[in-house]
């Protein structure tokens, strides 16, 4: 019996002693952390502003909007795209699984604007353009039933 109460007493030691060692790294821990908040920040050390003092942007990031179409199995998303007079940024996603696509932008007219190549290795195409207020086309050359019409209005 006393093999017993000893390795229950040996147990109960060595549960004490990882318990007391933890107590004593989280005190250490505790003590270096609040030395670090409350001491002067070291030469390479630059102190920045509270969130209060940091000036506003008064000016927004970009000062034009974008518009986005999509080329699927069954053509452009979407069909048609209305907007104001103004440079905005035009986005072409190519996800219609082609391997090559020969995108072009006209006028109702007819003359072309961009002639803008598309293959899969490079599958997205993206230009700030300010075109004036008219009809404009984005087609395709091998799928005329393709269409997307862009309206600029005055």
């Amino acid at each position: 019996m006393s093999t017993k109460k000893n390795r229950s007493f040996l147990r109960m030691r060595i549960v004490v002693c990882i318990f007391a060692g933890a107590l004593a790294l989280l005190a250490a821990l505790a003590g270096v952390m609040g030395a670090r908040r409350t001491s002067a920040p070291s030469p390479g050390v630059v102190k920045t502003a509270p969130p209060s003092a940091v000036p506003q942007r008064t000016r927004p990031i970009a000062d034009f909007e974008s518009e986005l179409v999509t080329i699927t199995p069954r053509g452009f998303e979407p069909r048609a795209i209305t907007r104001p007079k103004g440079r905005f940024l035009l986005m072409i996603e190519d996800h219609s699984g082609i391997n090559s696509l020969s995108l072009r932008l006209v006028t109702a007219a007819g003359p072309t604007l961009r002639e803008v190549p598309m293959v899969r290795e490079s599958p997205d195409w993206s230009e700030v353009i300010d075109p004036s207020p008219g009809a404009y086309l984005l087609v395709d050359a091998a799928h005329p039933s393709w269409l997307c019409r862009i309206t600029i209005t005055p």
